[in-house]
């Protein structure tokens, strides 16, 4: 408990932190001008127009969020390598499975801050330019499951990224290949569908798939419940194999 409240304190005072913070604020802000500069119709939230609900369903499966989490991860958990934290945390007899354990939650905390100012901030910009949901286009339980889901997603992503940082344990490595797998994973896994043919949709298996099916205000049948358990097996899978790496590594 003692190293996730010191994880905690280093995040608290992690300035790139508060950087990602901000750079999640500004994108919605860059989203509110083009919105009132380019229709003001659809700002206004007429007939076909722009709402709260709308406009999270619309933005919620932009690569924007994956990225920042791909950079704020690598910065955050290969630092401590830099630093010589987890050679001190090794040293001091704490478990490594703990040390990654404790970096998967304080980085998972840090992961949901952030989607949730996303999250928050573009619901009252919309509401703001056209309210909430003026035409009554979504059910409670359907918008819940879509931001909830969306959330689960986000941390399955963290998950990936952490087990990347902290195998390669260097920043610009673990940025490159966080941003590699965010950026085309999914078109090579398309392509080898392709080349292997039949039936089997190999990008059905990715996180970026799933949050593209919950984006959804009206969600296809079962997109909830496979984007809950993509989430769970990318979260639980990376921990697990992230903590078997992290074991076997030689920490210098």
């Amino acid at each position: 408990m003692s190293i996730i409240k010191s994880e905690l304190y280093k995040l608290k005072i992690f300035r790139p932190f508060y950087i990602c913070l901000s750079i999640c604020a500004a994108i919605v802000a860059l989203f509110g001008l083009s919105i009132q500069g380019g229709d003001v119709e659809y700002a206004e939230g007429g007939e076909g127009g722009i709402s709260a609900v709308l406009l999270i369903e619309q933005t919620l499966d932009l690569p924007f969020l994956p990225f920042i989490f791909a950079v704020f991860v690598s910065l955050f958990v290969c630092g401590e390598f830099h630093n010589g934290t987890i050679k001190n945390y090794v040293s001091k007899g704490f478990k490594r499975v703990g040390i990654y354990v404790s970096k998967l939650a304080v980085c998972g905390v840090a992961v949901l801050m952030m989607y949730g100012v996303y999250v928050a901030l573009l619901g009252i910009m919309g509401t703001v330019l056209g309210g909430f949901d003026p035409q009554g286009v979504a059910a409670f339980s359907n918008t819940t499951a879509m931001i909830l889901g969306e959330g689960l997603l986000m941390l399955a992503y963290a998950a990936v990224f952490i087990l990347v940082s902290m195998c390669l344990r260097g920043v610009g490595a673990s940025i490159a290949v966080n941003l590699c797998i965010e950026s085309f994973l999914p078109i090579i896994l398309r392509a080898s569908s392709f080349i292997i043919g039949g039936d089997i949709m190999l990008e059905n298996y990715w996180i970026s798939t799933h949050i593209t099916a919950l984006a959804a205000l009206t969600p296809e049948s079962g997109a909830v419940l496979r984007g809950i358990l993509v989430g769970l097996c990318y979260v639980a899978g990376g921990t697990l194999v992230g903590s078997i790496l992290f074991k076997r590594q030689d920490i210098k």
